[in-house]
Formats: C-alpha cells, structure tokens, sequence
C-alpha cells in the first residue's frame, strides 16, 4: 500500500497499487479503529475510524509516538504489557482498558485488542483494534456505591449489569434485576444463602465450562485480597438465553458490607461476536496481499486483464498454454486473443466473445463455454467467466479466468455413451425378467423367447448372433427372419461367453458372437464392451434363478400332493375307530343302562367326549391341511357380505350372551369367500366365548393402508398375556383347559393359514383383563 492510501506507509511493488488500493478500502470501511505501530511504538498505519474519533489527522499520527493520542499511564501500561508477551511466548486475546486523548480536549474511555508482529524471531511492532466504550470501569467505585445503597438500588436495577453483593460471610445480601434475568434465578431463593452453596446447586451447571467458573469465583472467597476478571458463557434454558457475561469483582474494603465482596457481570455478547469479526478481518488483511500475488502464478485457471481494445495487459503463464497470448514483459498490449468458436463450431465474431460483451454491457459472464484450436488443429474446450474491472460502466478493463474443460467434455461424452449402455443393460435384464417370471412355459419356447430379445441390447444389434442352451435345450437367432447375418458365423468370429449351472447341476451357457465384416479391433478383445460383458452374466444369473425356482416350485408341489394325500388319509383311516368306540359305548348305554351305576355312567360320557373332541380336532387338522389344495380362485368379494352371513351363523351366540357387535363399512378385496368366512367366524366366536363375566362387546374396522386393507376385531374380553400373542396361532396350542372352554386349537392356526395364502398377515394386540384386538391384512380389489 502507499502512504495515500491512508492506512500504510510502507513501500509496495510496482503494479499492485490497484490490489493495494482495496485492502485499504476494506480496512477502513471496518467500524472499529485500526492501527500499526513499529518496534518503538510510532505510527506508521490508522484506519479512517481513528481519525474520525480521535480527531487527529493522519499526517498528524503517523510517525509520532502512541502516547500522542493516549494518556501516559496507558502508554506505560501498554509498554509493559509489550514486553511481557515478548517475554513469555504467549500473544492472549484479551481486552485492554485505556483512555483516548482527542484533539480536542476530551478523554474517551476505550478496549483495546493487540496483536505482536514477529517476523523470523524479530519483534516488528504490533497491530491493534481499538473500540470507544460508554462507560468507566464500575468496580473503581464499588465501595461508596454500597455504603449508599438504598439511594441508588433502582438505579442499578434500570442498568445492563447483573450484580452480587455478598458479605463478610459470602452470603448473598442483594442481587439486581438483571442478575436474575441473566442467570434465570429469582432473588427470592438466592438471598440470605451461602453464594457458595448457590454456584454448586444452580449457577455452575448452566454454565458452558461449570468446573473453571466454579473454581475460579469459590478462589475469590478463599482469598478475598485481589480483583478478578474473566469471561463465561451461560448457555441458554427455559429461565435464560445464552449469553456471553464478564465477570468482576473486588472485595468491598469500608462501609455497610466491609470484608464481603461485589460481583458484577456483564454482557459481552455483542463484543465477542464483534471480536470474533474483528479477528476475522484481521486475519484477510494479514492474507489478502499475499493470497492475490499468489493466485496469479499458482492458480490452475488461466487469467488475464483484458484492455476495452482487446488486447492483454497483464496474464499468468496457465493462461499462455490456453490461448498462447503474446504478453510483453513492459506491459504494453502487443496480441489479441485468438480465433474462438461456440458451441455448434460457428465462429463468435469479435463483438459477441464473452470479453468484448463484458466490456459493452459492463455485466459479468459466467461460463461461457466455447473452443479454440491449436496449431495441430485439435479443439479445445474452455469456460469463461469475466468480471468488470471497478465501477466504471462502460469499464476500461476485465478479468477473465479461463478453465480448460476438454477433458470434462469428452468425460461427459464418455459417460453419455456408458448412459445409454447402461439403460439398454437394464431393459434388456428387466424384458429378461418379465420374461422369466412366467414358470409353467415350456423351456424351448421360454428359450426361443429369451433368445429373441437378445440382440436388441448390443452395439450391433444387426451383426449379433445370440446361442443360449439349459441343459439339453438350445435356441438360437439363427433361425430368426430379423437377424439376416445369423447364418455368416464363423469360429473365428469375436465372440463372448457366460456359463452357470442350475441347482439340479444342468449346465447353462450364454454365447454372443459378432459376423460379418470386421475391423482389426473387432476381432480382438474390445470387439464387446463390458457393460454387454456384464450383461450376460447377470442373463444367465437370471437364468439359473428361473430354473432353480422351477425346480423348487415342483418339488413344493409334489410335496404338498404328498402331504394332502397323507393328512386325507390319517384322517379317513383314524375317523372310523372313533366312529366303532363311539358307537359302542352308545349301545352299551343303551343296552346296559339299568345295570350301571353313577361312576360307570360318568365313565361313558367321559369316554363318549373324548372321541367326539378327538374327531373334531382330526376334522380341524384335515381342513389346516387343505388350505391351500382345497381353496377357490381368488376373486373380488365384499367383506360386508362375508361378516353380514358370519353374523347370522352365530346369532343364536350372539342372542344367549347379549353380545354387541358393531361393524364399521367394509372394503372389496380380492380372496375366497369360504375361507375368509371361515377367519371371521373363528376370531368372532372367540371374542364371544372369552367376553369375561360382562356381555361381548365387539367392534369391527377396516383401515386402507398403502397396498392392503387392515380389518381390527376388538372385543374387551378377558385378554390374552404378551407371552402367549404368538402361542395362540400354533396348532393344537390352547390356552385353557376343556371344562374351561371348549375348542380343538386348531381355530386360529387354521385362520393363520388362510389370512397367508391371501398374502397378509394376522396379529393380537391385548393385555389380561383390557380385551383383544385381532388385526389382519388384506389385499383391495385392483380396480
């Protein structure tokens, strides 16, 4: 910068006087006063700020000593503070407390912040930021404040400064308004109490640091000779908002409070974010010089400074190996910039180049992307932006920054080809899929279908011979009209290969060859991409999934055939033993009626039941075992109907119990109406047997979901324990005995099951004695 400037003196390099003349721009557009001394404490820099306060002129400060403009006990304090942060190493960011002696007479009380300047181990002088402050330091006068107490509390209490005044024994005798609102404590639970007792049980929590505050306040108690001053942070809570206080205190030497102390703080919010800004601009003015000098010669962008004619006044060396510009060392314009094209390889004409539009309108340009040509003739890619130079309109110069982007255009161009790879990857592998998911076509025909769609999905779809075999089965696009060159094959034609094996060890192989007229790449290994490469291994991934399922499948069914043929006949082949003993002890009955006693009467009855419920439960595992053999298609139904016919089946139930039911409209889903009918009459029947000591009370809801219907059966019964939510669904699981209740329970199982082959699930919500609620899912009716 130069002395005109106004905040240096110091010589700069020929050709930076422009850059230099905008860090003093930013410098004294700051609010606060800047300055620089040297070694020996002369200014040799001020901001604007420090004149207008101080109001010396700047001719009249620099090179005068410091005690100029403050008083000489400030001047001194300064000094030693001076050599003791040479002496120790340390640079602290703390506040220093001074007066300001203006031109005019007057005393301004004002905090100081200062930095050393130490260059290679030589102390260079200091850089400071000095602010004005309202008010003197209160603690100066703390004792006569408090000997006169009640004549001035209220007017403590009208000021920002939260205070404490403890006595001889550190008990609180008097806080102000501010204190609470500050420390979100009412005055009320704070005095007459040991303060010790208040930091440990309130204060210190509700600071950000509580171990530091609470030691360094109780040190002050421990030994009440010294002033301490410190900054804290009270975070924020229902009672307060954060803020950042500065504490003070002094003992109180005389009068009402003698041997006690007063604490005040202050809120110094605003001065650490002010500090924190100020520490901020410090650090760009510090950086800003030699972060500009650098971008020139270290930036990877090329840039220029273009003159209204179009030549180039000043350029970095990235720029040359973009444009080649000729630039002369003594500055003056010798070249113009080169030929340059937009987008669709048109010529720009001198008035339409992102420069010279720059220059015209004086608004920026902000990637322009246009190419030149070097002297091979290769293009090259470039974005540029251009920004005027100062506020002249039209301006006389800009900085253009150039970046060559060749090689994003061809990655871009690159990654476009990949794209539609890509794409044509997924629609191959999701036809594919389709295609897979049907299980019972025949496989030459799934075959020749899957062969089919092949060679749509390569780079060549017209010189593509597609072979795909599972085991003893083949097809090829041989035989397929489309395809005309399927018939020039040749073993020495590029060609590709996936294998796989399905779980019953059938071999399964993918080959894709190219024919006809090949080049030299062709019929090497990059004749395919790897993207077609991928393809076909996941294709036939594909396809050992579709056969191994199909194998699974029939197995399934065969098992299932097996099963039902096994259930049908136990069941056939236990019913009729029952029947004989059940028949039997009947005729005894009968027969013997007169000879039998009490017991033996007893006895047959026992016997009789016992066979009955063994019939029932045989009955019940037989229709467990149908479900899903024995089942209608799935069809559109309406639930209202369905619960509607449960209801009248189970009237005569409802009737003896006094039971309630109220049902809630019903949704359409698609199901079997006889096996559904068959779920609510279980869950109903349930919730009417186990009502408790009061009549059932049921109610039945339906809730739409995302794809499903949720229908809830709640009824307040006498609740099932968490433990059993799961139990209640297995087969044969009773949670009650016979003479309890009656049932086989095989109810719920068999409900289970139903609600599962229609693809949604059933669940029990309930608590002993707080009734149940059964939901389960459903699918809508696809409109």
């Amino acid at each position: 910068m130069t002395e005109e400037d106004g905040f240096s003196n110091s010589p700069v390099p020929e050709g930076e006087t422009e850059t230099a003349t905008h860090h003093a721009s930013l410098v004294n557009a700051v609010d606060d006063g800047i300055y620089r001394l040297d070694d020996e404490g002369r200014f040799v820099a001020v901001n604007d700020a420090i004149v207008e306060t101080a109001g010396w002129t700047r001719e009249e400060l620099l090179g005068e000593h410091v005690s100029i403009a403050i008083e000489d006990d400030d001047a001194r304090r300064l000094e030693r503070e001076i050599r003791a942060r040479l002496e120790s190493g340390e640079d602290p960011n703390t506040t220093f407390s001074l007066a300001i002696e203006t031109a005019w007479g007057t005393s301004l009380p004002s905090e100081l912040r200062f930095s050393l300047l130490v260059d290679d181990g030589s102390f260079e002088g200091t850089v400071g930021v000095v602010r004005t402050v309202e008010d003197q330091d209160r603690s100066e006068h703390l004792p006569s404040i408090w000997e006169t107490y009640d004549s001035i509390s209220s007017v403590i209490d009208e000021a920002d400064v939260g205070v404490f005044v403890l006595d001889d024994s550190f008990d609180v005798v008097w806080i102000d308004e501010t204190t609470e609102e500050y420390f979100g404590i009412d005055s009320n639970d704070v005095i007459g109490r040991d303060k010790r007792t208040v930091i440990e049980g309130t204060i210190r929590d509700r600071m950000a640091d509580p171990e530091t505050f609470e030691e360094t306040v109780l040190a002050t108690y421990d030994d009440n000779t010294y002033v301490e001053q410190f900054e804290c942070l009270m975070t924020a809570g229902a009672d307060r908002r954060e803020r950042w206080l500065e504490h003070r205190s002094k003992p109180i030497e005389s009068g009402r409070y003698a041997g006690g102390r007063v604490e005040l703080y202050y809120d110094i919010t605003d001065r650490k974010e002010s500090e924190r800004a100020r520490l901020e601009s410090e650090r760009r003015l510090r950086r800003e010089y030699e972060l500009t000098e650098q971008i020139l010669d270290t930036s990877p962008v090329g840039i220029a400074v273009v003159h209204r004619d179009g030549s180039i006044v000043r350029a970095n060396e990235h720029i040359g190996a973009l444009l080649d510009p000729a630039v002369p060392e003594d500055g003056e314009p010798t070249e113009t910039l080169p030929a340059m094209y937009d987008l669709d390889g048109e010529i720009l004409p001198p008035d339409r180049r992102p420069i010279a539009r720059a220059l015209e309108t004086g608004e920026p340009i902000s990637g322009q992307e246009i190419f030149v040509e070097d002297g091979d003739g290769e293009q090259r890619w470039l974005s540029i932006n251009v920004t005027p130079i100062g506020d002249e309109r039209p301006p006389e110069r800009v900085v253009a920054a150039v970046t060559e982007i060749t090689d994003v255009k061809e990655l871009a161009e690159r990654r476009r080809r990949a794209l539609e790879e890509r794409e044509k990857e997924l629609m191959g592998l999701q036809l594919a899929t389709n295609l897979l998911e049907t299980v019972d076509q025949p496989v030459e025909s799934l075959l020749s279908e899957f062969v089919s769609i092949l060679p749509q999905f390569f780079h060549n779809p017209d010189r593509t011979v597609a072979r795909v075999s599972v085991g003893d089965h083949t097809a090829t696009t041989r035989d397929d009209a489309r395809y005309p060159a399927a018939d020039r094959t040749d073993d020495s034609d590029p060609r590709i290969l996936a294998t796989s094996r399905t779980v019953d060890d059938a071999p399964i192989r993918i080959e894709i060859s190219l024919v006809g007229e090949t080049s030299a790449a062709e019929t090497a290994e990059d004749a395919f991409m790897d993207e077609e490469r991928e393809l076909i291994e996941m294709l036939a991934t594909l396809l050992k999934l579709h056969f191994d399922r199909r194998g699974y499948i029939d197995d399934l069914q065969e098992s299932n055939e097996r099963l039902e043929q096994f259930a049908y006949a136990a069941s056939h082949d236990l019913q009729e033993p029952l029947r004989m003993v059940s028949s039997y002890l009947s005729l005894l009955e009968r027969r013997y009626a007169d000879e039998l006693d009490d017991d033996a009467q007893e006895f047959i009855e026992y016997a009789v039941d016992g066979a009955d419920r063994m019939r029932d439960m045989i009955e019940g595992l037989l229709a467990y075992s149908r479900v899903e053999t024995r089942g209608e298609p799935m069809a559109p139904i309406d639930l209202g109907c369905v619960l509607n016919d449960v209801l009248d089946d189970l009237q005569l139930q409802v009737e003896e119990t006094e039971a309630s039911v109220e049902v809630d409209p019903m949704p359409r889903v698609e199901g079997d109406p006889a096996q559904l009918r068959q779920v609510f009459q279980n869950v109903l029947e349930n919730a009417i047997e186990y009502h408790g000591d009061d009549s059932p009370r049921i109610d039945v809801t339906a809730t739409r979901l995302d794809d499903r219907w949720r229908i809830s059966i709640h009824d307040e019964g006498i609740g099932i324990r968490p433990d059993d939510h799961d139990r209640v669904f297995r087969v044969f699981q009773r949670l009650h005995s016979h003479e309890e209740h009656a049932g086989t329970g095989i109810g719920l199982a068999l409900t289970r099951r139903i609600v599962e082959r229609h693809g949604g699930e059933i669940w029990v919500d309930s608590e002993p004695g707080e009734g149940s609620t059964f939901h389960l899912t459903l699918p809508p009716v696809q409109e």
